[in-house]
């Protein structure tokens, strides 16, 4: 039996500038428009401020949904050592996700610490403390030259999924470079203050870029999936999530190579959720979908839409626990029962989706009935398939696979080192586009 482990009071006299790019400005100044978590917000004359408490604070802006763009704005903290971090959150997704540029004032003018004036986190795992510990230097930096430490200071961020640069007093220079570590890339903006931290906030302006479109992918992580999730979504006490970071590092390199974003769907499948959503990633689901469901992902294929579903043998998921096989019946695809094979290995042949054979992981899989075959173990060859694609008439496409292995980006298996898992994967995403 197959089995796989896995290492671990409102004021109302505010004029902010909110700019969406192809639209014209208007102001923001109705309360309505803000929320706020952990802190007193105040305005005054164009100036928000926070008031400084235990823990961190955020004041979001409502319906934003930020991608990518320009961020500008003026902040200001103070010379109070380990007290005023103050900074900028985007894909915020709630109060606990989301990542954040931020600045230590009281190091600006110490020599001691000056590679550590300004810092990238993602939130809610990946803190500074983290970072630090695992990439130094990496994701945190100097600014020169430093702003005084009470003084206002203006920022830009330049944010193209994945890279945000970081502009400090309208410098030419970023003085901080990194990539995102965030398979969305999009999400709701807001102005932080870390721990017992308040700070100044004016001059805001937000120019999103709607020409560089990405691939939306919806993974499926609301059917109890075996191994799949949203890691930031997940407790670090979580015996998994070392493994889901790893295969979700694995998922945004391909990703960013097939120009897509990633988001999760933690509940219901509907028809609003799958109207900006051009692939559904579906990956060994252990319950049922509800008729309601199923006709959603009929309408969503039929109506253009990308699926990519994977199940693997009875000992993860059975045809009893979920009921996949209604979603894939109208394209002529159905999962059937264990491939009578031992040896592991396996391999795709050339075919639309996959360019040129390659070589994949795989060991005791579920046969794939119907659609065009294209995926087969080393052992048995074409006498049985554990992958297929289809296409409708109105341009939906499916791949569908029996062995979760290639997609948990499982390069080494029983020996073998260089199964060409993000190769596949990138050929699929690329393919179902």
């Amino acid at each position: 039996m197959k089995q796989f482990s896995f290492s671990p009071t409102w004021a109302i006299m505010l004029f902010l500038s909110f700019t969406m790019m192809g639209q014209s400005n208007k102001k923001l100044t109705d309360p309505d428009s803000w929320e706020v978590q952990n802190r007193d917000v105040s305005f005054d004359m164009g100036v928000i401020h926070l008031d400084d408490r235990p823990g961190d604070g955020v004041l979001w802006l409502k319906g934003s949904d930020f991608h990518n763009g320009t961020i500008e704005l003026d902040i200001k903290g103070k010379d109070k050592t380990q007290g005023s971090f103050v900074g900028l959150a985007f894909n915020g997704k709630n109060d606990s996700i989301f990542d954040a540029v931020y600045f230590r004032p009281f190091n600006f003018n110490d020599p001691k610490k000056q590679d550590h004036m300004m810092q990238y986190i993602a939130m809610p795992h990946l803190d500074w403390k983290k970072l630090r510990e695992e990439h130094p230097g990496k994701y945190e930096n100097t600014i020169s030259p430093a702003p005084q430490p009470n003084d206002w200071f203006h920022v830009t961020l330049n944010i193209n999924y994945p890279e945000v640069k970081v502009y400090v007093n309208h410098s030419m220079t970023p003085s901080l470079v990194v990539e995102q570590i965030n398979l969305s890339g999009h999400g709701k903006i807001g102005l932080w203050v870390g721990e017992s931290s308040e700070g100044w906030f004016k001059n805001i302006s937000i120019k999103e870029n709607k020409m560089n479109s990405l691939t939306h992918i919806l993974m499926d992580v609301g059917h109890n999936p075996v191994f799949w999730n949203d890691p930031k979504s997940m407790s670090m006490e979580n015996e998994k999530i070392g493994r889901v970071y790893m295969m979700s590092e694995e998922l945004m390199k391909t990703a960013n190579n097939v120009h897509a974003q990633v988001d999760y769907a933690y509940g219901e499948l509907n028809d609003d959720l799958l109207a900006n959503t051009d692939i559904l990633f579906i990956h060994i689901p252990k319950e049922q979908y509800t008729e309601n469901e199923v006709r959603a992902i009929h309408r969503f294929i039929d109506g253009g839409g990308g699926l990519f579903l994977i199940m693997d043998s009875d000992y993860w998921s059975s045809l009893n626990d979920t009921n996949v096989n209604d979603i894939i019946a109208p394209y002529g695809i159905q999962y059937g029962d264990a491939i009578p094979d031992k040896l592991p290995g396996g391999h795709t042949i050339k075919s639309e989706v996959t360019g040129k054979p390659l070589k994949i992981s795989y060991h005791e899989a579920r046969k794939v009935l119907g659609g065009t075959p294209f995926c087969y173990g080393d052992e048995l060859g074409k006498a049985y398939s554990f992958g297929a694609y289809a296409k409708t008439m109105k341009g939906g496409k499916l791949v569908v696979m029996g062995d979760a292995m290639t997609a948990l980006y499982m390069t080494s298996w029983q020996g073998v080192d260089d199964y060409q898992c993000q190769d596949f994967m990138q050929d699929v995403f690329n393919w179902l586009k």
